[in-house]
């Protein structure tokens, strides 16, 4: 346990030195891999604040939500209704402490919640997959290309560690234990209230119909009252229990698979990005299958259900940081045993993962 906290923390500052040292090597032009990107309010900020180089993108949302609260734009323009409210929670908390700086809460929380969700992988693999080393599992989940948003003002690390959580203690038969967790899950990103079924599905291996009698059945409904408990706060504030569902659209995400296809732009970065888009989806769809048949059914079905939630909406952005938190895939990985396999997918990971710490630090979209 001490050498995966010490080497979580060392990655820490690794990727963090990295970091800093490419946002202030490169003088980059305006990102135009995305068609709404405006290139006078995105662009390249250097400058040597540590802290400040985590917060990008959906951190500055986060930040708003921890700072002002919930609010509602009319007009079909973007507000902060879709971002769950746990994570921004925490960083109202413990920015009491912190002189009120959100962006420093953030990525402390962040990088807490990482080292949390390192353990309880350790453990889980420990105790439920002997035969694998839990340290490359850990190892090659922290090279994975979009892993700098584990330590970056974003919900991953917060989701990793709880959904990590939630499997430990349903595969330890404490189901309440195992709810609270996927109810935490629920009001962290919504992809949390889909945790029901992989559990479901693990309660049900152990008790079969029966297990419907016992009250540890119950327990499961604990895990969508978050999401639905976010809803209602919707409702009794803006007067509108399905608010996240609309302006989802307002942020191009509605439940219509392939309609991404229209919007790609033929610049040269927005070809690449794309690419890497569709590869990363393949990519996610054959590990799923290969866990399903390989693992645990539980995670197969957890793999498929956030792929298909993520897809759902229309298209592909974000699906790196969709698949990052899918854990299973790193559990199988380090059961590779052939070795040319395993270097081909450290040296491709780690390319990746130093290219979009680039992109990140630098305001280009990075997932």
């Amino acid at each position: 346990m001490q050498k995966i906290i010490t080497f979580t923390l060392l990655w820490l500052l690794i990727v963090n030195i990295f970091g800093l040292a490419v946002l202030n090597r490169f003088n980059l032009n305006p990102d135009t891999s995305q068609w709404w990107l405006n290139p006078s309010e995105v662009y390249q900020t250097q400058g040597w604040n540590m802290s400040s180089i985590h917060s990008r993108w959906d951190s500055k949302w986060y930040e708003s939500i921890a700072g002002e609260g919930y609010h509602l734009i009319p007009n079909n323009i973007l507000s902060n209704i879709v971002f769950f409210p746990l994570y921004p929670l925490l960083m109202k908390s413990l920015s009491f402490f912190l002189l009120g700086d959100m962006v420093l809460s953030g990525w402390i929380l962040s990088m807490v919640f990482l080292i949390l969700g390192v353990v309880f992988l350790y453990k889980l693999i420990k105790e439920f997959h002997k035969e694998i080393d839990p340290f490359r599992a850990i190892f090659l989940m922290l090279i994975f290309p979009t892993a700098f948003f584990f330590n970056a003002v974003y919900t991953e690390s917060l989701f990793l560690f709880l959904s990590v959580a939630a499997f430990y203690y349903s595969f330890k038969k404490k189901y309440l234990i195992s709810a609270a967790f996927g109810f935490l899950s629920s009001i962290t990103r919504i992809t949390g209230i889909f945790l029901i079924i992989p559990l479901f599905w693990e309660y049900c291996k152990e008790f079969g119909k029966k297990g419907i009698f016992k009250k540890e059945f119950y327990y499961l409904f604990l895990i969508p009252l978050g999401t639905l408990g976010f809803f209602t706060y919707h409702f009794l504030k803006f007067g509108n229990f399905f608010l996240f569902l609309e302006v989802e659209r307002n942020w191009g995400r509605a439940f219509d698979f392939g309609r991404d296809v229209p919007a790609v732009n033929f610049t040269n970065p927005a070809i690449v990005n794309y690419s890497f888009d569709v590869l990363c989806v393949i990519f996610a769809v054959t590990m799923s299958v290969i866990v399903l048949k390989k693992l645990r059914t539980s995670y197969g079905i957890y793999m498929f259900t956030t792929i298909l939630v993520a897809l759902s909406t229309g298209t592909m952005m974000s699906i790196e940081r969709y698949i990052l938190i899918l854990f299973p895939i790193f559990i199988y990985a380090a059961s590779i045993k052939n070795e040319l396999t395993k270097n081909a997918w450290v040296l491709i990971s780690t390319l990746l993962l130093a290219i979009d710490i680039t992109l990140f630090v630098n305001n280009y979209w990075a997932g």
